[in-house]
């Protein structure tokens, strides 16, 4: 049973490990540099304070995305239909990886918002990445039917591409730079659903999984628009509340995280 279930308890003790580690970090204070946010006089609104998480709204509302990852960690361990030709249906290594980002994209924004340090920005914006070099990297598999071992290649070189790119990038491009990589991945998404964009590669993927695409697309856009008028002097922002705008940014997306996972999953062919 343990063996079974053994990516779920990794993923719950790792993240046990994780926040053991910023209550401890936390005491007196994170140590550090602060985060550029500070300087630019906009860091998502919401008043800071001390403790394990200095904007406790914007901090723990990623747990959220923790909780899809463990989810998405626990469905590895069902039994896999092998004749499927979602790659991250029949394979435990892509639904791995998957989980794995997801819990890491929780527990990078909760670095960021919990010690408003120029680390925690980091690690924030590369779990942000992670996620974004994973679709990349997926649906360029699904349309050229690559393997594994390509695939994670692929993964790996986009994630450091990006990496580089944000240590060049000025730090009020960043978020121009994000909304760059994020059209890329829908550009290629569409190139999946739609074959007439990729005449070299017409093969089809069955549109009953579109809605899963849908949900998670439709969500995400929620969330980008609640985002832009909750920001620092924003038409929803009140940093004094513990209902932020900012928040249920995370929360939202962290549903579009788990519905695009549905939406690989039950990918079928026609």
């Amino acid at each position: 049973m343990l063996r079974r279930h053994r990516d779920l308890l990794l993923g719950v003790l790792a993240t046990a490990a994780v926040f053991a580690l910023f209550a401890w970090l936390s005491r007196g204070g994170y140590p550090g540099g602060p985060d550029k946010c500070l300087r630019l006089g906009d860091c998502y609104c919401e008043a800071t304070g001390p403790g394990i998480a200095a904007q406790p709204a914007n901090a723990w509302s990623n747990l959220g995305f923790v909780v899809i990852g463990l989810l998405v960690l626990a469905d590895g361990a069902r039994h896999r239909n092998a004749a499927s030709p979602a790659r991250i249906e029949v394979d435990r290594r892509y639904s791995r990886l998957y989980g794995a980002i997801a819990v890491f994209l929780g527990l990078g924004s909760f670095a960021f918002h919990g010690s408003l340090r120029a680390w925690g920005g980091y690690v924030d914006v590369q779990s942000m990445h992670a996620f974004l070099a994973f679709l990349l990297a997926y649906d360029l598999a699904r349309i050229h039917g690559w393997r594994w071992g390509t695939f994670i290649g692929l993964f790996s070189a986009l994630l450091a591409m990006f990496s580089a790119m944000i240590a060049l990038i000025p730090p009020q491009h960043g978020r121009t730079l994000f909304a760059v990589f994020v059209g890329v991945v829908i550009i290629v998404e569409a190139a999946v659903s739609f074959p007439v964009l990729r005449p070299w590669a017409t093969a089809r993927i069955d549109p009953r999984r579109m809605p899963w695409f849908w949900a998670g697309l439709g969500s995400f856009a929620a969330a980008f628009a609640i985002w832009n008028v909750s920001r620092t002097g924003g038409v929803w922002c009140d940093s004094g509340s513990l209902l932020q705008g900012h928040a249920l940014w995370h929360l939202l997306t962290a549903v579009s995280v788990g519905c695009f996972y549905c939406y690989f999953r039950n990918e079928a062919s026609t």
